[in-house]
């Protein structure tokens, strides 16, 4: 004879079993567990994609601006300061408050050591004449009497990712220091005025 009790534990039982076959709400389930990582892997594309872009522009803007200083054989302040704004809109969209562009045009040496001739500068401080460059021209594009053109573009870009994740990568953004060396077109020397 079954007593109330064991007919409640019967149904409890009965209920349990009928509860584990049941798979409704799997999928459900599954998916509320695998949102948090796709929803992370598809910021984490946005962001990887806005530094690819970034990096892309800041390769333009170096190779660009040394290329174009390279092709006239004198330049007056007032032109390369003009081409140096100019540059720096290949940036946009991106806040250009934080971009430096510097150009240093090189005298070789006989003995390879490349010294400034002159520099001039965006949005940071041009190099002083006659100081050792501050990036060493590659043997193989040295040439004694001609001169060298250094372009170094630096640029920080801070995302909200980037800065979300600064307490474990130790860094809030991604950092881009680019220079590109060119040799004169129309002569050996570029002249500046």
């Amino acid at each position: 004879m079954m007593t109330k009790r064991n007919i409640c534990l019967h149904c409890l039982a009965k209920g349990f079993r009928r509860f584990g076959r049941d798979r409704s709400g799997t999928s459900g389930v599954e998916f509320a567990l695998i949102l948090p990582i796709l929803l992370l892997l598809i910021v984490g594309t946005i962001d990887l994609g806005h530094a690819l872009t970034v990096s892309r522009k800041i390769d333009e803007i170096a190779s660009t601006t040394g290329d174009m200083i390279s092709q006239q054989g004198t330049w007056t302040k007032t032109d390369v300061a003009k081409l140096l704004t100019g540059a720096s809109f290949i940036l946009q969209p991106y806040d250009t408050t934080g971009l430096t562009i510097t150009v240093a045009v090189d005298d070789i040496s006989s003995s390879g050591s490349a010294t400034v001739n002159w520099s001039a500068a965006f949005n940071t401080t041009a190099l002083t004449a006659g100081t050792t460059s501050t990036i060493a021209v590659p043997a193989a594009i040295q040439e004694t009497g001609v001169q060298i053109i250094l372009t170094r573009v630096q640029y920080k870009l801070t995302t909200p990712v980037s800065a979300l994740f600064a307490s474990v990568t130790g860094s809030d953004g991604y950092t881009f220091d680019r220079h590109f060396f060119n040799r004169p077109r129309v002569g050996n020397t570029v002249t500046y005025k």
